[in-house]
């Protein structure tokens, strides 16, 4: 149950930290699992890998829990994972981001989808970007608080304008709709580093589909903005 919690693959290292059982008990129950084939193991215990024979198998297993004891045990694997496996957290933010989603823990599940969005953006893994950012963002609008959402969703929909620009270009609907978004946030928000770069998207966004007096509008605000906060980056 508590491998089909972490995933379709598991690590030993990881079982051993989540699970906090004797290790000659926890190596003669992964022995069992391994000789009934419900899973197969790779490399050497203690530093083996498990995989599920079958995605049926791991979701029957994870079914059998207890949705309060799975929520649990999200919780669990993804604080292991921050405090021991911090390599992981950093590389796969994606994976924190599940197991705090799948928790009911909203605000870390938004904090690491937008991580997970910005690493794929910088490999230009533009798509799944896209859907890491994405899904941070529908956690965010259901935030009971209203200034801790907007604030999380301003901060994903500035960080999800470059990936839409490089998926469907400068002049694509998405992208205004993004940065429009972002630019009312800026409103309720100061913060002048999120206004430049949604009020820079939009300045493209607006050039690429030929609005050039608005544009140009744009651009005049922008170099006031960046004047009056005398970062010589923005100006």
């Amino acid at each position: 149950q508590l491998g089909a919690v972490i995933g379709h693959e598991f690590s030993q290292e990881l079982l051993a930290a989540v699970a906090e059982r004797p290790e000659h008990q926890l190596r003669a129950s992964l022995d069992e699992l391994v000789a009934s084939g419900l899973v197969f193991r790779r490399d050497v215990p203690p530093k083996a890998f498990y995989t599920f024979k079958h995605a049926m198998v791991q979701d029957v297993a994870y079914q059998s829990l207890l949705k309060s004891r799975r929520e649990q045990l999200h919780a669990r694997i993804a604080r292991v994972l921050e405090e021991r496996f911090p390599e992981t957290a950093f590389t796969e933010p994606e994976v924190l981001a599940q197991h705090y989603t799948a928790a009911g823990l909203a605000d870390q599940a938004v904090d690491y989808w937008h991580r997970a969005g910005q690493r794929a953006s910088e490999r230009s893994a533009d798509l799944e970007a896209i859907a890491h950012l994405t899904k941070g963002l529908e956690l965010a609008r259901a935030l009971p608080d209203p200034t801790q959402s907007a604030r999380q969703e301003l901060k994903l929909q500035v960080a999800l304008g470059e990936p839409l620009v490089a998926a469907k270009g400068f002049g694509a609907p998405e992208v205004g709709a993004t940065y429009t978004r972002a630019l009312e946030l800026c409103r309720q928000i100061d913060n002048p580093r999120h206004l430049f770069r949604t009020m820079w998207g939009l300045w493209h966004f607006y050039r690429g589909r030929g609005a050039l007096q608005r544009a140009r509008h744009l651009g005049d605000e922008l170099l006031g903005l960046a004047e009056r906060c005398g970062d010589p980056m923005l100006l």
